[in-house]
């Protein structure tokens, strides 16, 4: 063991050389400050006795300091008995009276009020002074002994504190649980610990909804308390398909689903339209021919009937005006469409969602056992089905889900 002083912290062989000297030199500077003090609080306290007492200048003098130090003794008195264990509750509350008696007395004993204070606010001064210190002192042995956790790192004010309150105090308990992490990765552990604990409260809702639905809710309480869901989360994420959610979000961002969900623009603001004007002759390419040619309708008289004008159906019509946009304006193609295409019966769709669809074909047209594989129960469902190429591309997920439970009931 090496000789050191009290009043330096226990844990100065641990510091840096350049720490340990601002601690030494603190520690001379806290020693200066203590005398100073001392001599100006015991001048107000002798001159306020012969002042207002009328005690004799050589019996005030050491009357005026075993006060004006009592308070500091006997707090130093229950220092040494907190280090033993005890709390000392006497020993603290006898030392703050002493010191706000020599406060007071400062105060009181002078007729000029103002000199009085300053005499009192430098007594008060040096004892708060001393109890910060012996306060610190206390700590650092907590410290080292382990009784008290380490320092945690200085979050930042902004960042941390007032965006994130609750995370940073998370991360501050994990920097005293474990003083390795350090400012980052207690930030990096403390938002882990948040998903963590969102993964398995989200998980603990399923698993008790299901088994409710089985057993008694009691049962699906103890399953959840037995259950380690840290380890189901694990599996879960072994299990997950990332090729079929990928593909399941990319089906609603091809092009060809996103140009028939897009509106169907209207035609252009601009002059009035003039005479009807010819079929455009990228429409006659492309549209199919016909035995008889197109007569033009005869216009209504003042005694004909009004002659009801067959339009597209609403798909073809997007389709011919996704061609036309390419080459002409939008407001010649209107009456073209409007004259010229029969109006064909509407389709029936498929009832159903997709996967209820997938998965009653699957069940209808594949026997228990069957070894076919994903793509052939593709071509299997898309045949029965009629599906299109996004239809298939959004089945492939229906597919592999139906398996798995086709496996789980085998």
């Amino acid at each position: 063991m090496y000789d050191r002083r009290a009043d330096l912290p226990v844990a100065e062989g641990d510091l840096d050389a350049s720490l340990v000297r601002s601690v030494r030199r603190a520690s001379w500077m806290r020693q200066g400050f203590y005398v100073v003090v001392l001599i100006v609080a015991m001048a107000g306290q002798v001159t306020g006795a012969v002042e207002a007492l009328h005690i004799p200048l050589v019996a005030a003098i050491p009357a005026v300091a075993a006060l004006e130090l009592g308070g500091v003794v006997v707090m130093a008195n229950a220092d040494v008995r907190r280090r033993l264990g005890e709390r000392a509750v006497a020993s603290r509350l006898l030392s703050v009276a002493i010191a706000a008696w020599a406060v007071a007395f400062n105060w009181l004993a002078h007729s000029n009020h103002l000199l009085g204070g300053f005499y009192a606010g430098m007594s008060a001064l040096g004892y708060a002074v001393w109890l910060m210190h012996t306060e610190n002192q206390r700590r650092d042995r907590l410290r080292v002994k382990g009784d008290l956790p380490p320092t945690t790192p200085a979050y930042e004010v902004w960042s941390h504190w007032l965006r994130h309150p609750l995370l940073t105090m998370r991360a501050k308990s994990l920097a005293k649980e474990d003083p390795r992490l350090g400012l980052y990765a207690s930030i990096a552990a403390a938002r882990a610990d948040v998903r963590r604990e969102r993964r398995t409260a989200a998980i603990a809702k399923v698993l008790h909804r299901k088994i409710r639905a089985a057993v008694d809710p009691t049962t699906a309480d103890i399953a959840v308390q037995v259950y380690d869901l840290d380890e189901i989360a694990r599996r879960l994420a072994d299990q997950a398909d990332y090729s079929g959610l990928t593909a399941l979000i990319g089906a609603d961002l091809t092009p060809a689903r996103l140009a028939i969900n897009a509106p169907i623009p209207g035609p252009a603001p601009g002059p009035a339209p003039g005479p009807e004007p010819e079929l455009p002759l990228v429409l006659e390419a492309t549209a199919k021919p016909m035995e008889k040619p197109i007569e033009p309708e005869p216009e209504p008289g003042p005694e004909s009937e009004p002659v009801a004008r067959k339009v597209f159906h609403p798909e073809i019509r997007r389709d011919i005006e996704s061609i036309w946009s390419t080459t002409r304006e939008q407001p010649i193609i209107q009456p073209v469409i409007q004259e010229m295409a029969p109006e064909p019966d509407e389709p029936k769709r498929p009832t159903g969602s997709l996967r209820k669809r997938v998965h009653e074909a699957l069940d209808r047209h594949v026997p228990l056992g069957d070894e076919r594989d994903s793509a052939e129960l593709l071509d299997l469902v898309g045949s029965v089905l009629q599906l299109s190429d996004l239809d298939r591309i959004t089945a492939t997920p229906y597919i592999h889900s139906w398996q798995k439970d086709a496996l789980a009931r085998a």
